[in-house]
């Protein structure tokens, strides 16, 4: 099974329609596709007693709510077992609850005072937690050196209002694919991707068939200095950088035929008809059993001008809930940063999953080099906008995209309309509502 663009496109929807008739206390907002299910390997590592040196004596409870997969239990069961040979004095209680239903148990059971210690949970559902007062926020309590190895792009959406809320665990996003058996060498620059791909177009084999879409292009406006909300929470993108974003995307045919959130891309590169297409890391897998793993591979973001094209990067991420007692807390933080640490996250990583931290030990497999392929060109994606009015931003830019690419609207005029409207439609839905 794989995501689509329509199967991504119906979840954008189901997400804008909850959010404009619901309070933000009353959203599930989890619009992000599920990454395919995977079997996972017998973790077989060791704990590391090296990866936080201490001699404390450390006790509590730890409860954990998740919604994973079944299939991928045991990964979580071995890291939980590796931290209780370095603290056996701290008991877990691990609790599934159905995705669906997962925002709306914690919040209530938090506010009540029964809720468990720990959430895992999409980076998008932090904010409204965290307004409601439910999970807490960690700033100063997990050390620098672990915050260092961290993708930074999914640590920047895990921050809100200048406060760390969250720490993300495992990470996915937009990426550059290429079929090694139609080009053989990743671009350095844009203009190299346009050049080799307009070579490499012969017969139905196409160099590019890239995606100009706000949620697969929007993060080059981030790559190349640009901003989509300012410091003031308005609208970044109607100026100089935003029609410089516009443009870039125009120079995409340059490069080949290209789409606009359609599933055609994807179809062709599974068939092994195009070099590069623009997609999520949620599709390794499906992509990978169609080309070949020998062929397939996962670019860095080519530079453009004075910076570079980009991808949007989100994660799940690690909460730490607001009313936890002080013993249980400090138990807490250090099992969200031993979730982290190179030991847990190489667990995740050969499990299919991409970690979020560096440092991770891999194999030498043509499934582990697209992983660590992954990891690099997700740090030089751009944080997908955990913000209350991200839907209104993106309907309106997807309008003035088509707007300038399809109907000829000039640059500026298209970027002014959009502007209008989701200032017009902010200010319409800005009225607080009870939860």
């Amino acid at each position: 099974m794989y995501v689509t663009r329509t199967a991504l496109a119906l979840g954008l929807l189901v997400f804008v329609l909850a959010f404009s008739a619901c309070a933000r206390a009353e959203v599930t907002p989890s619009f992000f596709p599920d990454q395919p299910d995977i079997i996972p390997k017998t973790p077989s590592l060791p704990p590391v007693r090296t990866a936080f040196p201490t001699e404390e004596i450390l006790r509590g409870t730890i409860s954990i709510r998740h919604s994973w997969d079944e299939t991928k239990l045991p990964v979580l069961a071995q890291i939980i077992k590796n931290f209780q040979a370095l603290y056996p004095n701290v008991l877990f209680d691990v609790m599934f609850i159905p995705k669906d239903i997962l925002f709306d148990r914690f919040a209530a059971d938090s506010r009540e005072g029964i809720g468990p210690t720990l959430l895992l949970a999409p980076a998008e559902w932090g904010p409204s937690l965290f307004d409601q007062g439910l999970v807490s926020d960690i700033t100063g309590d997990v050390s620098q050196n672990v915050l260092d190895t961290l993708n930074q792009p999914a640590l920047k959406a895990a921050e809100y209002e200048e406060q760390l809320i969250g720490l993300p665990y495992t990470i996915q996003g937009v990426v550059l694919f290429r079929n090694q058996g139609i080009i053989t060498i990743k671009p350095d620059t844009f203009h190299d991707l346009m050049m080799l791909a307009q070579t490499s177009s012969q017969g139905d084999v196409i160099g590019a068939y890239l995606e100009r879409s706000f949620f697969y292009s929007g993060a080059h406006l981030s790559g190349i200095g640009g901003q989509l909300i300012d410091e003031n929470n308005l609208p970044g993108f109607n100026n100089g950088k935003g029609i410089e974003w516009l443009e870039l995307l125009k120079l995409f045919e340059q490069a080949g035929p290209t789409c606009f959130f359609s599933d055609d891309d994807l179809e062709r590169f599974k068939a092994g008809k195009v070099g590069w297409i623009i997609d999520g890391t949620w599709n390794i897998s499906v992509l990978e059993d169609a080309i070949g793993g020998d062929k397939l591979a996962i670019d860095p973001w080519p530079v453009y001008g004075d910076g570079r094209l980009s991808g949007y990067v989100t994660s799940e991420n690690i909460y730490l809930n607001a009313k936890t007692n002080p013993g249980d807390r400090r138990a807490a933080l250090r099992f969200m940063e031993y979730l982290v640490s190179p030991e847990s996250q190489t667990l995740l990583a050969e499990n299919e999953l991409i970690p979020s931290a560096s440092h991770v030990f891999l194999s030498s497999s043509d499934q582990s080099n697209l992983i660590s392929q992954a990891f690099q060109a997700l740090s030089g994606g751009a944080p997908y906008p955990v913000h209350p009015d991200i839907s209104i931003y993106r309907q309106n830019i997807d309008n003035a995209l088509r707007a300038y690419l399809e109907q000829g609207v000039p640059a500026d005029q298209a970027l002014q309309n959009a502007q209008d409207m989701i200032l017009s439609q902010s200010a319409d839905t800005a009225a607080p509502t009870q939860p």
